[in-house]
């Protein structure tokens, strides 16, 4: 603890940034370089961020180094069997939390080829701060690479955003978090204390999705987890990424499958609402119908929340 200007006591925290690096030479140094200049906090006791280079061809870690002192970088030839998204994480995950000392301490990670708003590290200190023990950050894509996309592939990203905005909205009537929310839960935007790190006995790792069963893990051992929409990142759009099955392979998939073909992991509504049981799938050709139907949904709520109000 100590006090601040104001004479209010102030929790300082340690905290480390674990980022997994696999052949990221383009991208690391804008990553770092965001991440070091993140606006400064008298919560922070010290800011140390952790570069896994794992199973790296080409020269992420020299790059990584040229960033100076408050970088370390960890080079790491994993194992076959662990060379996939979940394995470089917990990795990075470890080595990130070694340099940590104290329960209260926070450990974060993003991805290698996002970068970090100003503000990202002391939004989450916020939150955490609020009592919550882990928070999942918001990912946008990086406005620049998103306008460099194909038009028709630009058209259906944005119809999905239209889907799960109105989907956000339904979701979180029944949602205990405090609104607003989202429901992303992402590598590239990851908080969670060091005493919650060790109650979920470290990160889980399998080959895909690491990210959300991390969450579930933190749930599943009673923490509180946080979905602000103030804490944000944004990633690359990039159509060939490093993780199977990740964000790469998802944004390639939604820009070249058939119009009839299900859309991948997304949901049609009353299967997202918990209403069905999953049945015919939802494809690009029936989604402009099914936003419709969703923002009528959300617009019968809001009137029937102001006329109980009025009541």
């Amino acid at each position: 603890m100590d006090h601040s200007p104001a004479g209010n006591l102030v929790l300082k925290r340690r905290v480390a940034v674990a980022v997994p690096a696999r052949n990221e030479a383009a991208w690391i140094e804008v990553c770092l370089t965001r991440l070091l200049a993140m606006e400064r906090d008298d919560r922070i006791a010290s800011l140390r961020i952790v570069v896994l280079a794992n199973n790296c061809i080409d020269d992420t870690a020299e790059r990584a180094r040229r960033l100076g002192g408050d970088v370390e970088v960890v080079e790491m030839r994993l194992d076959p069997d662990q060379a996939h998204a979940g394995g470089a994480r917990r990795a990075a995950f470890e080595a990130a939390a070694a340099l940590l000392h104290s329960p209260e301490d926070l450990l974060l990670t993003t991805d290698a080829d996002t970068h970090v708003a100003a503000d990202w590290l002391r939004r989450t200190l916020d939150h955490v701060d609020a009592g919550y023990d882990a928070v999942a950050g918001l990912a946008r894509l990086k406005g620049a690479e998103l306008r460099g996309l194909d038009p028709a592939h630009r058209a259906r990203l944005a119809l999905l955003r239209r889907y799960y905005a109105a989907l956000d909205a339904l979701r979180a009537a029944r949602s205990d978090e405090a609104w607003p929310h989202h429901f992303y839960e992402g590598g590239a935007s990851i908080a969670l204390t060091l005493g919650c790190y060790a109650r979920i006995g470290g990160a889980p790792a399998p080959p895909v999705g690491e990210d959300k069963a991390l969450f579930q893990a933190v749930r599943a051992a009673g923490g509180r987890v946080r979905h602000p929409i103030d804490v944000k990142v944004f990633t690359s759009c990039r159509l060939a990424g490093r993780a199977v099955g990740g964000t790469s392979d998802t944004l390639d998939l939604w820009g070249r499958q058939a119009v009839d073909e299900p859309i991948h992991e997304a949901p049609p509504l009353n299967v997202a609402l918990g209403l069905a049981t999953p049945g015919p799938a939802l494809t690009f050709a029936d989604l402009p119908a099914e936003i419709d139907k969703a923002r009528a949904l959300v617009r019968i709520g809001r009137e029937r929340m102001l006329l109980a109000e009025a009541g």
